[in-house]
């Protein structure tokens, strides 16, 4: 402002009105200056991140996970008692799971394989790759021959 008055008085050399002149000019920088700070409110605004409710409950439920996991050194009982707690009470796992293995009757054919197939309405008979028959059984229009 006082650069500005500074200005102002040399408008009397060119016989304008002094207190005008201010006028007009005061009001052209408080608008540059209006809108310098609503683009710096504006971009602060479109910066930050306002929390939403989703938010908030996502962070509860990890806070309570996370107090969950916490167990003193203490509370966790040893292997050895844990055994003899699940002896106690009946309780027996097993080790391991059967894996029941895959016996054929016949060898797999493979995709490259030839392999004769029959027309289940026509009775006609073609040699084409498995990997050809394939969709053609699955549909049930043909047949694998032996």
């Amino acid at each position: 402002m006082d650069e500005l008055k500074q200005s102002v008085q040399l408008a009397v050399h060119e016989q304008k009105d002094p207190l005008l002149i201010y006028k007009f000019e005061s009001f052209e920088l408080f608008k540059s200056m209006i809108d310098h700070v609503n683009k710096n409110v504006i971009s602060f605004l479109f910066k930050g991140e306002l929390p939403t409710q989703e938010s908030n409950i996502q962070e509860a439920r990890d806070t309570r996970r996370k107090e969950d996991l916490k167990t003193q050194k203490d509370e966790i009982p040893n292997l050895d008692e844990r055994s003899a707690q699940n002896r106690a009470a009946g309780n027996t796992q097993r080790q391991r799971e059967v894996v029941e293995t895959i016996v054929r009757d016949k060898p797999k054919i493979g995709r490259n394989d030839k392999v004769t197939i029959k027309h289940v309405m026509s009775g006609e008979n073609k040699t084409v790759k498995y990997k050809q028959a394939e969709p053609l059984i699955t549909k049930g229009e043909w047949v694998l021959v032996d």
